[in-house]
């Protein structure tokens, strides 16, 4: 695939994720996750918006974004005086302290066909949908785990739809797989499930796995990702 071709996909994947990431942000705040092994003293988490080069496919790592907060206090309150006039003492209400603020973080994986050719609606979704994914939300595919989202595919092409009333006469080069965290499943278990699930559609389209930086994903970049998501998850304490 050339240059050209990669960076016109990698424009629609990202405008693809873009929108989903802030829908999903919109509707996930307060209630939509709790971490899987508990934080410190039960406190729910907040959960900070993800650096804008999470954004950018052509780029590795990330750096922590701006973090909104949610009920960090409330005002203190002064009592009215007392029958006989003087002033009652000054009560604060108490209010546990608010949870470090947990960065969010967008993991990605390409599929392309191997030999730049487009892959078929039908193809696509018999492999999207033995492997396990739910059609959902944004007309694309899901992973699921207690009716919450680990990980989505979409097609590379914008507006990323995957739609199975639209198959037949649907065509794309290839997919894209991706996943907010945090989310309902423990990291690490999440991304091997998504790795894995990468390479079977792969196997299934005649297509192969990319990383975000668009390297073929292989063991040693694959112990790259890992550990930089068991990174992540350590710094915002997460159980992985």
């Amino acid at each position: 695939m050339s240059a050209l071709q990669w960076a016109l996909l990698i424009v629609g994947a990202v405008a693809v994720i873009a929108v989903y990431v802030i829908s999903r942000r919109s509707n996930r705040l307060p209630n939509d996750w709790e971490p899987p092994s508990g934080r410190a003293g039960g406190a729910r988490p907040v959960v900070a918006k993800p650096g804008s080069d999470q954004m950018d496919m052509f780029a590795q790592g990330s750096r922590g974004g701006e973090f909104d907060e949610f009920g960090v206090g409330k005002p203190r309150k002064r009592n009215e005086p007392g029958l006989f006039g003087e002033a009652e003492a000054e009560e604060a209400t108490s209010e546990a302290p608010a949870a470090a603020p947990v960065e969010e973080k967008i993991v990605t994986l390409l599929i392309a066909e191997r030999e730049g050719t487009a892959i078929f609606g039908p193809k696509i979704h018999l492999a999207l949908q033995a492997q396990g994914l739910v059609y959902g939300d944004h007309r694309i595919y899901h992973r699921q785990q207690g009716g919450k989202t680990v990980f989505s595919v979409a097609s590379l092409v914008k507006p990323g739809l995957l739609d199975p009333a639209e198959q037949k006469d649907f065509s794309t080069p290839g997919l894209t797989v991706f996943m907010l965290l945090p989310g309902p499943a423990k990291p690490a278990a999440a991304l091997q499930d998504m790795i894995s699930t990468a390479q079977a559609l792969a196997a299934a389209l005649n297509a192969q796995v990319f990383d975000a930086s668009r390297q073929p994903l292989t063991p040693d970049n694959t112990r790259t990702l890992k550990a930089d998501v068991g990174a992540w998850a350590q710094r915002n304490g997460i159980g992985s």
